[in-house]
């Protein structure tokens, strides 16, 4: 191949950068030029009325600067319209009317999903996990999540000093949608009391009996760590909890929070608990040395794949090795938590 492309689709990761900067470097050492497309497939697509705002030729420079920034300076969107199989076509299109031979694709199960619809059409793609989320189960690590989780513990460790001075339980809501993966990791480095993720079923009445044991082994304040999709594996009844206590008559259950049920937890508890979204913070900053190392690893793995003619496939790291494998495959989820880290974190608490 002489030229090849690189995007960036899906959810912002710390990372994401790097493992352009490795792509463009890579490429260029190999005697590949590169396009750079701009807010995912969007940029393929080529629907703004300026071309730079779709794509542009990536040199050395254009790529200084950047290991250690977070986010991602080819920017991102999400396409809805690429889930057809016209504009599929269209920027199959598109790339070869550019010349581009074969395209680098970093981002998450969704981002793999385009990949996987230009590879049946033929194209010749790879695939980089960028995501916080770490829900990809062929690779042991995805771009972001070691930020991530640096980010969200250091922000439990405040929360844990505020709520040891209130003499209160805490309940901290991280991301990762439905793999509890930051959440598991999180809770064990802070030493976590309590984790709920969306893997494992839990109760409010079983959660609410830990804090009361807690309190009365003397605790001054008790860390629980709340994975953004863990509501869907709560099995209480919430509408005779709600209806028992009068604090939470106003409650409503067509849209559970982690606010709402922190309040739950104080009326069954008796102690007090307050709630802590951390959201969007978990995915700025500047990214980590190992995402910065993951990163540039797997761009650079990319590019030799697509310089010898192989793709179809993503890259990722298993044991500390690069691995590559069916694109089609890889976007299967985690389904299984992590038991022995879940066992570590209850023998702990």
């Amino acid at each position: 191949m002489k030229r090849i492309g690189v995007l960036t689709s899906g959810g912002d990761a710390p990372g994401m950068n790097a493992a352009v900067r490795a792509v463009v470097r890579a490429s260029i050492n190999n005697g590949m030029s590169v396009v750079g497309f701009r807010r995912g497939y969007n940029g393929i697509l080529m629907r703004s009325a300026q071309q730079d705002d779709d794509f542009a030729m990536m040199t050395s420079h254009s790529v200084s600067d950047k290991i250690q920034r977070g986010g991602t300076f080819l920017m991102t969107a999400r396409c809805l319209e690429f889930k057809e199989l016209e504009y599929q076509k269209r920027a199959v299109d598109n790339l070869r009317l550019l010349g581009v031979e074969g395209l680098v694709c970093i981002g998450g199960d969704g981002t793999f999903r385009g990949a996987n619809a230009l590879k049946e059409l033929g194209y010749p793609v790879i695939g980089i996990p960028g995501t916080i989320d770490n829900d990809l189960s062929y690779t042991d690590s995805t771009i972001g999540f070691d930020t991530a989780l640096n980010t969200a513990c250091e922000c439990v460790n405040r929360i844990r000093e505020t709520s040891d001075s209130h003499e209160r339980a805490s309940m901290v809501t991280v991301m990762g949608r439905n793999c509890g993966d930051i959440a598991v990791h999180t809770a064990l480095a802070c030493g976590a009391e309590l984790v709920m993720i969306p893997e494992r079923p839990w109760t409010v009445e079983e959660v609410a009996d830990r804090v009361r044991w807690g309190v009365l082994k003397g605790k001054r304040s008790l860390i629980m760590i709340f994975a953004e999709g863990a509501v869907n594996s709560l099995t209480s009844d919430l509408g005779a909890i709600c209806a028992k206590y009068e604090s939470l008559n106003e409650i409503s259950l067509h849209h559970i929070t982690s606010s709402q049920v922190a309040m739950m937890i104080e009326a069954l508890s008796g102690h007090e608990t307050r709630a802590t979204v951390l959201g969007y913070t978990q995915r700025g900053g500047s990214p980590t040395a190992a995402d910065r190392i993951l990163a540039s690893r797997l761009g650079a793995f990319a590019v030799h794949l697509l310089k010898e003619d192989r793709a179809g496939l993503a890259v990722g790291v298993r044991g500390g090795q690069l691995v590559a494998g069916p694109i089609e495959q890889a976007m299967q989820g985690r389904t299984e938590p992590n038991e022995d880290l879940l066992s570590l974190i209850t023998e702990l608490s």
